[in-house]
């Protein structure tokens, strides 16, 4: 199950690589499949907030592994944060 999590997360990576070069640079204390959650997160706050929907990162619950809730709501946070901004 792990591995699988990891490869869906790596190839999610891939596939939105462009999407997801907008992110800013992960924390330094996570490790790479965090970083790939962090950026995620990111990306859907910034969609959220660019669209006007609410601050809530739990609509997305689909989109990470519930370990790396953390690491994805970070990154939503400083998305939505981001995407207010313009």
């Amino acid at each position: 199950m792990k591995s699988r999590v990891f490869a869906l997360a790596l190839a999610s990576l891939f596939l939105a690589g462009p999407v997801l070069a907008d992110a800013p640079a992960c924390p330094a204390t996570m490790d790479k499949t965090a970083c790939v959650y962090y950026k995620e997160g990111f990306a859907a706050g910034r969609d959220d907030a660019k669209s006007g929907a609410k601050n809530a990162y739990q609509r997305h619950e689909d989109s990470y592994d519930s370990r790396y809730e953390s690491a994805f709501s970070k990154g939503y946070e400083e998305g939505y944060k981001a995407g207010q901004k313009k």
